[in-house]
């Protein structure tokens, strides 16, 4: 079977590649080991989360996604789940609160619609949260969906532009002639195509290995329970005091002291709590998430992971203790050395895009990216710190990363 492009993986990158390559009136067939969506793209909370970005490329692409997304609400058949409902990071204490102003500030130098905001105004955006929080940051650029039913959407709109969407199907290896990817070999069959795009997440390194093409890429694995519907309505979306030890923005303010974030049991068996909470339009809530690096990429929750979520969770949020938790998952968030994705012809051929951390952002704009690279335009934004080449460390099992 010969098509112009084939696109690896059916996640938020390669469903809206697919989109927008057959949109530009390329022949494009998408191969998923699974359905679209499975992977990290259908399990993480929908976080469109600019309060953390770093100022520069990342918060620059990121801002440039979550500004597409009603764009892409108005063109892609079907529609998603999208609520452009901000974001907040609360604190308990005044030496936390002393941190988060410094935060804030200089936010809000960065460009973003930042605030401080008092208990009282965070009990009220967020009813089940404990008494005694003193305040959070508030970002209204912050926005939340559910990406898996944006992967469906973007992979609803490729077949409408004419692509062919293959599900259930491995790839085994990539075919190389002369110095040139002309095809992939499945468990189905030889794809060929004068494009092959991978866009794999953390199974990129993996598969690119067998070529040759080292691009080191860890998978974070992100444990997650969800709840039945719940009667209060919670807009924002919602992050603990925890998850501030994971960003430089905040390791790096003169006041900061990681012991003033430090909360016993948080942090045990090899698990990071980065607290967090965000209520579906259907009333479930989403709550998470613990975190850790296993030496296998392994999608499962663990009973350690679930229980620290359970005591983390119990603790912010005393009223949830009681509530029914219907859904458990994992997902594996891919991440590189200097926490740029990868986005580039690598060789001729073959283009990359992954290695996203925060691709619920990223994903469609870096799709746009590969489709002009494809075509042979030139890409909208810059990439330069994206490019295949740059320097990457080797990634190690077990070792946490920090944004």
């Amino acid at each position: 079977m010969t098509t112009d492009v084939i696109v690896v993986g059916g996640g938020i990158v390669g469903s809206a590649t697919a989109y927008y390559c057959a949109r530009d009136g390329m022949r494009v067939t998408l191969l998923e080991q699974q359905t679209v969506g499975y992977g990290a793209s259908g399990r993480n909370v929908g976080f469109l989360w600019l309060h953390c970005r770093t100022a520069g490329f990342a918060l620059d692409i990121a801002r440039a996604g979550r500004n597409l997304y009603p764009q892409l609400l108005e063109e892609l058949p079907g529609g998603f789940e999208f609520r452009p409902s901000g974001g907040l990071m609360y604190f308990s204490t005044p030496d936390q609160g002393a941190v988060f102003e410094e935060f804030v500030a200089a936010r809000r130098r960065d460009g973003l619609d930042m605030t401080l905001i008092d208990g009282a105004e965070v009990r009220r955006l967020v009813p089940p949260i404990r008494p005694d929080v003193l305040g959070a940051s508030y970002c209204s650029d912050d926005a939340q969906i559910v990406t898996s039913t944006v992967v469906e959407a973007f992979a609803r709109g490729a077949k409408a532009e004419g692509a062919t969407i293959r599900e259930g199907v491995t790839v085994e290896r990539l075919v190389v002639s002369g110095d040139r990817v002309e095809a992939v070999e499945t468990d189905s069959g030889r794809f060929s195509g004068d494009a092959i795009v991978v866009a794999t997440g953390a199974w990129t390194t993996a598969l690119l290995a067998g070529i040759g093409v080292d691009i080191p890429i860890g998978g974070e694995r992100l444990q997650v329970a969800m709840t039945g519907p719940q009667p209060f309505w919670i807009e924002p979306l919602v992050f603990g005091p925890n998850a501030t030890k994971q960003y430089a923005l905040f390791r790096d303010l003169p006041s900061w002291d990681p012991a003033i974030f430090t909360t016993p049991g948080q942090d045990r068996d090899g698990l990071v709590l980065l607290p967090l909470l965000v209520q579906r339009a259907s009333g479930e809530l989403s709550i998470g998430c613990a975190t850790d690096y296993p030496g296998e990429l392994d999608a499962h929750p663990t009973l350690a992971g679930l229980a620290q979520i359970a005591d983390g969770l119990a603790a912010d949020f005393p009223s949830l203790r009681d509530v029914p938790i219907t859904r458990t998952w994992a997902g594996l968030l891919p991440f590189t050395s200097d926490h740029a994705p990868v986005i580039d012809e690598v060789m001729p051929g073959l283009f990359v895009g992954a290695g996203h951390t925060f691709g619920n952002t990223a994903g469609p704009v870096t799709a746009r990216i590969l489709s002009q690279l494809i075509a042979g335009r030139e890409p909208e934004f810059d990439i330069s710190a994206c490019r295949y080449g740059r320097p990457l460390d080797p990634i190690v099992v077990g070792a946490p990363t920090h944004w």
